[in-house]
């Protein structure tokens, strides 16, 4: 399991990386059938005539990929629910029998001014080949638990005591 990172435990440049996939041909044709059902991601014939010459993972396939190996780090932000992704690219074909792995960098982060029990960070997200070559790029912000104040968990002891931040 892995060991959660709360907003203090991260700052900007911090680097993740872990969380290995390797995708098959099989994998790639029964998530294409159920979610993305374009000849070239289902049929050899269909493939071989398209830009990608053969049978490739389709993009909402390879984002999962994405967020399954975020979470197959040895220390990982602790999460809390996210916000958005942005900027995402698909830079190469993800062919079967390739496997990836997931590198995260810390690019932006802010305490929340409203609930000080939480951050926002931004992370650049990379999903990379056995070669080093980028597959998939994108940035997700996520909203991440804090170390929570004394006063906050103070006023959190009963509605009419609640204080609001500007």
């Amino acid at each position: 399991m892995a060991r959660l990172l709360l907003f203090e435990d991260l700052e900007l440049g911090r680097r993740f990386s872990g969380g290995r996939h390797t995708v098959d041909r099989e994998e790639i044709i029964a998530f294409a059938r159920e979610w993305d059902p374009q000849p070239f991601h289902l049929d050899d014939g269909a493939a071989r005539q398209s830009v990608f010459g053969e049978i490739t993972a389709c993009t909402a396939h390879i984002f999962s990929i994405l967020c399954k190996v975020s979470h197959d780090y040895e220390e990982r932000a602790d999460s809390m629910a996210a916000l958005g992704f942005d900027e995402m690219r698909m830079e190469r074909p993800l062919r079967p029998g390739v496997t990836v792995h997931l590198e995260n960098e810390v690019v932006a982060m802010r305490r929340s001014r409203s609930k000080p029990d939480r951050g926002i960070v931004s992370f650049l997200g990379r999903l990379v080949n056995q070669n080093g070559e980028v597959v998939m790029s994108l940035r997700a912000t996520s909203m991440i638990r804090a170390r929570a104040s004394r006063t906050l968990r103070q006023d959190r002891s009963g509605p009419s005591r609640r204080r609001r931040n500007p």
